[in-house]
């Protein structure tokens, strides 16, 4: 017998905008989260991602419809955490007590932490890896750091449901990779439902169990990641222009006549054919003007067209180009 999954939030019919106007940026939209899943909110630039977690965290009022948390907290702080792009206004702080407020909702009127809360405090540091810079500074954490710090004071707030508003915003690949599959990871293993509004939709499409979208009609698309790229959602949405979402490869010009019948596996192929399109060359499966043979000597790549051998792509396009 399948489980059924728990729904943490829900909407119904819920519509919202900016505060003091009546037309709203999504209208009528019905949603969940569920507990044990990570789910990224994407669309363009302005849709209004910022102000439905705002919504949805209390922070912000609907214009009409309404927001449903199923979970055994009493209080909206002990159910909902919520990390904004916001600027943080105390920058010598340290990164303990920061990760600290996280547990002021539990606490009574002489703020003192408890064994219990100490604990909470140093699990949440060891779940997010930053045991080495809880005595720094805010102002000495590079935007990652940061980042990360902003994560653990979520994560401290003990909170079923867990918001995030462009937690990879002008971050490095190497920080952005990682903290999606942290946040990945933390659901999977707390059990939370976690909503992150961002742009990063290669990252999203390999990590999100679904996929909120943004829709041209003041509405939200939703589905699994796949889906909605196979079924043409995303290109509805973003118009890409010189990009193939299904195949996640820029479009790329033909401009040479000889064709290449190219014979390789794994990444090896996939780099050499990049390359090779990337300088006007169409790759086809049979009967090729020319074909290359990719092999591996000695954990190195070697191209192989005839009898002659190349040891980097570099050579072999200079030998096609030339």
């Amino acid at each position: 017998m399948s489980s059924v999954k728990k729904a943490l939030l829900e909407t119904k019919d819920l519509s919202i905008g900016y505060t003091g106007q009546s037309i709203p940026l999504f209208e009528k939209q019905n949603l969940a989260l569920y507990a044990g899943e990570l789910v990224c909110f994407m669309g363009p630039n302005g849709i209004g991602k910022s102000t439905l977690i705002r919504t949805l965290a209390g922070l912000q009022k609907s214009i009409e419809g309404g927001i449903y948390i199923h979970t055994d907290n009493a209080e909206l702080r002990q159910q909902i955490a919520v990390v904004l792009t916001d600027k943080i206004t105390t920058p010598g702080m340290t990164v303990e007590e920061l990760i600290t407020f996280g547990r002021y909702p539990y606490l009574n009127w002489n703020v003192s932490l408890h064994e219990n809360d100490i604990r909470i405090i140093d699990e949440a540091i060891d779940q997010v890896n930053i045991r080495n810079i809880i005595s720094k500074k805010l102002y000495q954490l590079s935007d990652g750091q940061l980042q990360m710090v902003m994560i653990a004071r979520a994560l401290a707030q003990t909170t079923p449901i867990i918001l995030l508003d462009e937690p990879t915003a002008h971050l490095d690949l190497n920080n952005r990779v990682e903290i999606m599959r942290m946040l990945r990871n933390l659901a999977r293993k707390t059990n939370k439902a976690i909503l992150i509004a961002t742009h990063e939709l290669d990252l999203a499409l390999q990590t999100a169990d679904y996929i909120w979208l943004a829709g041209n009609q003041k509405n939200i698309i939703t589905g699994i990641p796949e889906d909605l790229v196979l079924n043409g959602s995303f290109d509805d949405i973003f118009r890409f222009k010189g990009f193939d979402l299904k195949t996640g490869k820029v479009k790329h010009e033909i401009n040479r006549a000889r064709t290449i019948q190219l014979n390789g596996n794994d990444s090896e192929y996939l780099w050499t054919r990049n390359a090779l399109e990337r300088n006007g060359f169409q790759i086809v499966q049979h009967n090729g003007d020319t074909t290359i043979k990719i092999e591996q000597n000695n954990n190195a790549c070697v191209w192989i067209i005839g009898d002659n051998r190349y040891t980097s792509l570099q050579g072999l396009l200079k030998y096609l180009c030339g």
